[in-house]
């Protein structure tokens, strides 16, 4: 029964459904491959922002700070109720932050790939329910889901290493452009199908 059915064969209502569905999964995808080539330092680095930061003369910052008040004074934890002058020098002390670990930059990335693992199942799976009805030969499909979902667990774990493994960018551009031209195959034959007349 399932056999005999496609997406030429549905009524129009239905046919409108599935292809707002397809076009809003395809957006979904979309979007996560932007984020991904944010996150490659593809598109969008921030290396304005770094030089910015690298240019910023804090010393000179604070100098202006201490001539203006004239008597920056801060507690001395050490000996209860005295104050000590802050010194321009020191300020150095307090503007670095600590550098998160190897351990942390994992979890952090771990955490990321998780998340996009998780939204690109769900989106592999509905895409895929709705190709499964398409025109397109068995065998074709079969083989379609199956380099779709490599390149998700690719593109997964790419993003899992993404600050702590040297390889992990090679995966993800290896994974992210796979994984967008299956998907805009998936969507285009939807589409293609959804115009047809039954036959």
């Amino acid at each position: 029964m399932l056999n005999d059915f496609d997406l030429t064969k549905l009524p129009l209502y239905l046919k409108t459904l599935i292809g707002l569905f397809t076009a809003l999964t395809f957006i979904a995808f979309l979007w996560i491959f932007a984020l991904t080539t944010i996150e490659l330092g593809i598109f969008g680095s921030d290396e304005n922002d770094q030089e910015a930061e690298a240019e910023y003369d804090y010393k000179a910052d604070m100098q202006s700070i201490m001539a203006d008040t004239e008597a920056v004074t801060a507690p001395n934890w050490a000996d209860s109720g005295q104050e000590e002058p802050i010194n321009a020098d020191d300020l150095g002390n307090f503007s670095d932050t600590a550098e998160p670990t190897t351990w942390e930059k994992f979890v952090d990335d771990f955490k990321l790939a998780s998340t996009r693992l998780a939204a690109s199942t769900a989106l592999f799976f509905a895409l895929g329910f709705v190709f499964s009805f398409s025109t397109v030969q068995p065998r074709s499909k079969k083989f379609i889901y199956w380099l779709l979902a490599i390149s998700i667990l690719l593109y997964a774990i790419g993003l899992a290493v993404l600050n702590t493994c040297f390889y992990s960018n090679t995966l993800s551009y290896i994974a992210t452009p796979i994984l967008f031209l299956i998907v805009l195959y998936m969507c285009i034959r939807i589409f293609i199908d959804l115009r047809r007349k039954p036959s």
